[in-house]
């Protein structure tokens, strides 16, 4: 906390008030870092970094089916569980020491961790849900080329029975009627 020029305490004692950007108050003035530790719970940390990893992800050409709106949201999700988990990487680099791991001790490295720990999983499983790692993208691609497969495999059948029905070829069942 500096002095803020041009205050002058009250009292004895009388802390000078923060300086402008790191208000405490209710309302979080643009700069508050006061008590931001890591960032992943902040909203003013994240969202940024998930902007640009949405926009990386959606001018991507060889994935264009999560341009769908359907996407928006698995889409979003993921991003800021990756930024997420930039974040904590950074904070938890910052603090490594010499052990390269930090002080284990301290709890708020402990809570990075776990908390690093779960960014991961969450990540890890919308990368596999959007097909943005290479084997889920190929299970992605495989699915859809079956179900393009059975798409055309029942319109081809649909076609061959108008076309038996149109020259009364239909198979008829043992009380005459078609089948």
């Amino acid at each position: 906390m500096g002095d803020v020029e041009g205050w002058t305490p009250e009292f004895d004692g009388q802390r000078p008030p923060f300086p402008p950007g790191n208000d405490l108050g209710v309302k979080l003035q643009p700069g508050h870092e006061l008590s931001t530790r890591h960032g992943a719970y902040s909203p003013r940390r994240v969202e940024p970094l998930a902007a640009e990893l949405v926009d990386q992800v959606l001018d991507d050409p060889d994935i264009p089916y999560l341009q769908m709106p359907s996407y928006r949201l698995a889409v979003w999700a993921w991003a800021r569980a990756e930024a997420q988990v930039q974040l904590l990487t950074e904070y938890l680099a910052d603090r490594a020491g010499e052990s390269g791991v930090g002080d284990l001790d301290d709890e708020s490295i402990r809570a990075a961790y776990l908390l690093l720990h779960r960014a991961e999983a969450r990540a890890d499983r919308s990368r596999s849900k959007l097909g943005l790692d290479p084997l889920s993208r190929a299970r992605l691609g495989r699915d859809v080329a079956l179900g393009h497969r059975a798409a055309m495999d029942t319109a081809s059948i649909m076609t061959q029975l108008a076309r038996l029905d149109r020259e009364g070829k239909l198979p008829v069942d043992g009380d005459g009627v078609e089948s």
